[in-house]
């Protein structure tokens, strides 16, 4: 069950304020979604125009503008409730080039694990350990390696699949790897059994193939189904949109040019309605070809950076048959992914739109807080030693980073893997 609210009052008081790590911070959105119930005491990103964002919103912070490699564990400050991590997804992205947790983006998830593991040893490791992530992070043997690297650090864990679909009209999925302390009794906080809305086959795939002594430190958290009814997607588009131009009669002509016959025939459709329809649309390479494909569902498609592979969102409106289109504004931008309007964006077009696009949906994030990590937290205050055994861990899974180095770059199964249990 869920924690109820008097019993999460006393575990953890309605005037502590948690405090958290903040790994791969970019422009603040896992800030924006914490809210006043977390205190971010440290964050860092290497990134200086993302680092500008987040200063111009959260001036009181501490943001250290810099290579994860060039961090000293010993710069953290102590007594955090927990560390979140973010880190680049182009190498796992199914729009990018799939070198794994080997890759040289993604793979900075060793730096962070790195900090982590010299705050283990000097018994200064949070309790809570948050990793964001594309789900490409569930296919290949990445995760497998991930999952040792975290055991390795002491810790029991799970994962979410969330979707900002029930928060927001944007199509995100997004892999959520939650870790607690080993020694914590986390039995309220779990479920016998996977949630089918939060574990996703790939999920459930992905946590079969893990070897047997990783299985026993998983566990599948509690989280609740949000029933809530989102904005329409009327809302997010604006009327007056900055730093973008509506295209030419010719400009928009040529983007229609590129659907097949499916996307073709959807926009025609629209066409014979009256009033006012909004639709998203992106271009993608399919065999071999540049193709425009369109949605009219009230959700657009999930806000990626030109980085990742994939173009801008073009946001086309079909009016009692005539059709406009222009690239997706900065605010537009923001407003999919739940940043209210009062949040300060760059001036520089690129720049707003790389900074909303790599970031997270901030109503799923605080959802996920509210209702699990918050109350994890909490009540991980005072219920762990100082300086946790678990060198047993440690040991068995000591070669994690190597391994999934080389299943990542790999294709198919080292002859050498082994079953740890």
């Amino acid at each position: 069950m869920e924690l109820s609210e008097a019993e999460y009052n006393r575990s953890s008081g309605e005037q502590i304020v948690l405090r958290f790590y903040d790994f791969f911070a970019g422009a603040g959105l896992v800030r924006l979604a914490l809210n006043d119930a977390w205190k971010c005491v440290w964050a860092n990103d290497i990134d200086a125009r993302k680092a500008n964002i987040y200063r111009a919103n959260f001036p009181n912070d501490f943001f250290v503008c810099k290579d994860i490699a060039h961090v000293d564990a010993a710069e953290l400050p102590d007594g955090a409730d927990m560390a979140w991590a973010s880190f680049p997804c182009q190498d796992l992205s199914l729009a990018g080039w799939r070198h794994g947790l080997s890759g040289e983006r993604s793979g900075t998830f060793w730096q962070f694990w790195r900090v982590m593991q010299e705050r283990c040893e000097r018994g200064k490791r949070p309790p809570l350990i948050v990793i964001e992530n594309v789900l490409g992070l569930l296919y290949g043997d990445s995760f497998a390696g991930l999952s040792e690297a975290i055991a390795a650090l002491g810790m029991q864990f799970g994962a979410v699949v969330m979707d900002a679909r029930p928060f927001l009209p944007q199509s995100r999925q997004r892999v959520f790897v939650i870790a607690a302390d080993a020694g914590l009794k986390t039995e309220r906080f779990c479920t016998a059994i996977s949630n089918p809305v939060w574990s996703p086959p790939a999920l459930t795939r992905a946590v079969a193939n893990l070897p047997g002594a990783l299985q026993n430190l998983w566990r599948w958290w509690r989280l609740p189904v949000p029933k809530e009814k989102i904005d329409p997607i009327s809302i997010i588009v604006e009327t007056k949109p900055k730093l973008v131009d509506w295209h030419t009669p010719k400009e928009t002509e040529y983007i229609l040019s590129l659907m097949n016959e499916t996307h073709a025939k959807r926009i025609n459709t629209v066409r014979q309605l009256k009033g006012r329809h909004v639709g998203f649309l992106y271009k993608r390479i399919r065999q071999g070809k540049q193709r425009a494909e369109i949605r009219f569902d009230g959700v657009s498609g999930c806000l990626r950076t030109p980085q990742g592979g994939s173009s801008r969102q073009t946001v086309v409106i079909v009016e009692d048959g005539e059709v406009r289109s222009r690239l997706l504004s900065p605010r537009e931008a923001a407003r999919l992914m739940g940043v209210p309007d009062t949040f300060i964006l760059p001036d520089k077009y690129n720049d707003a739109y790389k900074a909303m696009g790599d970031g997270v949906a901030v109503p799923v994030v605080r959802w996920l807080s509210e209702h699990l990590l918050r109350p994890l937290a909490a009540f991980s205050r005072g219920k762990t030693s100082a300086v946790p055994d678990h060198s047993n861990l440690a040991s068995s899974f000591r070669n994690s980073q190597r391994r999934a180095a080389e299943w990542s770059t790999m294709n198919g199964k080292p002859e050498d893997r082994r079953d740890l249990a």
